[in-house]
Formats: structure tokens, C-alpha cells, sequence
């Protein structure tokens, strides 16, 4: 009977000390993704400062800059599930105020899957970098 007790309680033990997933980094999140980005090598890429967290409201218009003109913002809500999020956008110039097509990927910052969706505009966030594309040189040498 002891040693039932004992392996009940080892089991139980064993079961609260399991680890909480890891969290992928920004860095993770982006050789994830590292195959879609280099199909799009004319486009300009941007890697969310941190995750953005799920069912949040992003605002999105022309070149990721947020205007005082509601027909010029648009509203995506997130995914559920906390996710890096990283636009691949196409070269373009305030002077401009073409509206155009970025390709939106949600990183799932536990699993690593990702979702890709064509969104008008970029979403109007803080960015790692700006423009990132650069970096995808420096994370092939590690």
C-alpha cells in the first residue's frame, strides 16, 4: 500500500512540475517562416516587436501609418492564440497613396505553425526592425 501511495504522489508531483511551453523568440518566430519570405525577395519584411496577444484589435492602413481618415483604416482582429506577427510588404512611397496587398503571417509563438493571410495595407505596430529583410542574412549564419 506504501508503495502505491509513493507512486501516486511521485506521479502527481510529476504532473505540477511539467514544464510551461516554450516561447518562442522573435528570431524563432522568423526562421519559422524563413521559406515564405525568400519566395517574396522583392519585398521588404517587418517582424512584430513583441507577440501580439489573442482576439486583439490591429489596426491596419497604407505603409503601416496610422491616419486621422477612417476610410484610409481598416480593423483585423488577431488570432486566437499569442502570435509573432510578420508582414511582407512592398516597397512603397508616402507620396503615393495607392493602397496595396502585404502578406500577413501569425507565428503561433508556442507551436511554431503559421497562418499567411493578404491583408490591404500593413498593420499599424511596433516593428523589430524596419525593415527587418536584412537580419535574414545574419540568422543563416548561426
Amino acid at each position: 500500500m506504501k508503495r502505491l501511495i509513493v507512486l501516486c504522489v511521485a506521479m502527481v508531483a510529476l504532473v505540477a512540475c511539467e514544464k510551461e511551453p516554450r516561447i518562442l523568440t522573435m528570431d524563432d518566430a522568423v526562421r519559422k517562416v524563413q521559406r515564405v519570405i525568400k519566395a517574396h525577395p522583392n519585398r521588404d519584411w517587418y517582424a512584430s516587436k513583441s507577440i501580439v496577444e489573442p482576439g486583439t484589435v490591429l489596426q491596419y492602413s497604407f505603409a503601416g501609418v496610422s491616419w486621422d481618415a477612417p476610410e484610409r483604416m481598416h480593423e483585423f482582429i488577431s488570432p486566437d492564440y499569442r502570435a509573432w506577427l510578420i508582414v511582407l510588404a512592398e516597397d512603397y512611397s508616402l507620396n503615393s497613396l495607392e493602397q496595396y496587398d502585404c502578406l500577413h503571417l501569425f507565428v503561433n509563438a508556442e507551436t511554431g505553425k503559421y497562418e499567411q493571410l493578404w491583408l490591404s495595407g500593413r498593420a499599424v505596430l511596433d516593428w523589430g526592425s524596419d525593415p527587418y529583410s536584412r537580419y535574414l542574412e545574419s540568422l543563416d549564419k548561426q
